[in-house]
């Protein structure tokens, strides 16, 4: 092993350059740079963001070499950093005259429209420096990110796929493409690049990854599983595939596989709140209360703004009967994250089963005011009045919900329901013969919520006749 090996020299000749700079502006005497020297001095103030001090080594640079191209792009970019961008442009424009096929003129020049939103423009400049640039993958991406900013998702996606072309290791473009495919609702579109790609690239972990995000947004989760095991198994220390992983068997009810793999995310990682939670979130629905409790108070330990957690100690005393403790925490993550409407909802219907009516309504308008298109919030609502027997108020809120949900067959089922209680039968009728048309096979619910229903003749015939419409 050679000794004298040094693997900061690099960075102490940098430091003597930067020292024997600063001497000379101290002193007020002139010492000669060269033009390499000069870029390593602006380079170094400008990473550590001290704009004065590179504003000034670009005055000195542009002294010594008044003719440099590179000098005044600097000083272009500098202004730009301190957002003077008519003057970085009127700079930029100047020495595009100079050097029309320089690419870092056009990168520059794309960046500041960029900045100031004019994103057709931005675009305009990159492809320029695409045309004189080796670098056509990172100007792609650039180009890909202004079609966002644009919200044209399919452009940016065109863009990134190119990038990837060119470099098939990019991981931040392959983590944004997978961002555009999602947000674009394109998972098959996805699932099909992505499959692609990994015929190619076999051995990428973040497209396997990534794959794996598509099949659990289809709802595929074995595949989903299958994918970010081959990510584990290419990385074995990617903390992320377990996570994914965990969620994707916790959606198929495989709560204790979840649990081991949640387990793996921790033991990689620094713990996070979240982890605990689903964790939590997994003993509850195995049952094992106790240990429910324990996890959900480990991630308020790391986080005590997670609301998920709070809620999730409101739910688990909710079912044991503890309805008062059961508010105090579910108020708690409701302080947190005013805007959850599953929490709103979940508390309304804890303060209409502890007897406080005014307070459930209170609860009940808040979802009405935040989410009016939440499946559940009509018939819950509703249901509270139905059985304090106020059908009246029951049939006017389900009506409501009709209105803002015109497609939800279910809130037909349950006015049949209702109207039949009041003894508006016509009415039902008319409504069943909507929900029958809507979702046949849904009717079992009307029996679900109205067993005595089953014994209505006229019911009983309009299922009938709509069974073979139905096929």
């Amino acid at each position: 092993m050679n000794e004298d090996f040094n693997p900061f020299n690099e960075g102490d000749d940098l430091n003597e350059l930067v020292d024997k700079f600063d001497d000379m502006v101290r002193s007020e005497k002139l010492y000669f740079f060269d033009v390499e020297e000069f870029e390593d001095i602006i380079d170094y103030y400008l990473d550590r963001n001290n704009s004065k001090k590179a504003r000034v080594a670009i005055d000195h640079a542009l002294r010594q070499h008044p003719s440099s191209v590179t000098f005044l792009l600097k000083k272009a970019q500098y202004l730009a950093s301190v957002n003077k961008w008519v003057k970085a442009l009127e700079i930029l424009n100047n020495i595009e005259k100079l050097e029309p096929q320089n690419p870092e003129i056009f990168l520059a020049k794309g960046s500041i429209f960029s900045k100031l939103k004019k994103f057709d423009q931005s675009i305009a400049e990159y492809h320029k420096a695409a045309k004189y640039s080796d670098e056509k993958d990172e100007i792609y991406t650039r180009i890909a990110f202004e079609y966002e900013d644009l919200n044209e998702y399919e452009k940016a996606i065109g863009f990134l796929v190119k990038a990837l072309e060119i470099n098939p290791e990019n991981q931040a473009v392959i983590y944004e493409l997978s961002f555009c495919y999602e947000i674009t609702g394109k998972e098959e579109d996805s699932i099909k690049f992505f499959t692609a790609f990994l015929d190619k690239n076999p051995y990428s972990e973040i497209a396997w990854f990534n794959l794996g995000i598509a099949y659990s947004n289809l709802a595929l989760y074995e595949k989903a599983i299958d994918a970010y095991e081959f990510s584990i198994a290419i990385v074995p220390e990617f903390s992320s595939a377990y996570f994914n992983k965990a969620n994707a068997l916790a959606n198929l009810e495989r709560f204790q596989e979840a649990i081991e793999m949640y387990q793996e995310t921790i033991d990689l990682e620094e713990p996070e709140a979240l982890t605990y939670f689903y964790i939590g979130e997994c003993f509850e629905k195995m049952g094992d209360i106790e240990k429910a409790f324990k996890n959900y108070r480990q991630a308020l330990d790391l986080d005590p703004e997670l609301s998920d957690a709070w809620m999730g100690l409101g739910i688990l005393n909710d079912n044991l009967g503890n309805q008062k403790v059961a508010i105090k925490y579910m108020k708690k993550a409701i302080e947190i994250d005013p805007a959850n409407t599953d929490n709103w909802l979940y508390l309304a219907d804890n303060y209409y089963r502890s007897n406080f009516f005014d307070s459930a309504k209170e609860a009940y308008e808040k979802v009405v005011e935040l989410d009016p298109k939440h499946p559940d919030l009509w018939l819950d609502y509703s249901s509270m009045y139905a059985e304090e027997n106020n059908l009246p108020i029951a049939i006017e809120i389900i009506m409501l919900g009709i209105e803002n949900q015109p497609q939800n067959h279910e809130l037909y089922y349950r006015l049949v329901g209702y109207l039949i209680k009041k003894g508006r039968n016509k009415e039902a009728y008319e409504n069943l013969e909507i929900a029958l048309m809507m979702n046949f096979q849904d009717h079992i619910q009307l029996f679900d919520y109205y067993p005595e229903l089953q014994n209505d003749i006229q019911i009983l015939k309009l299922i009938d006749i709509y069974s073979g419409k139905s096929l």
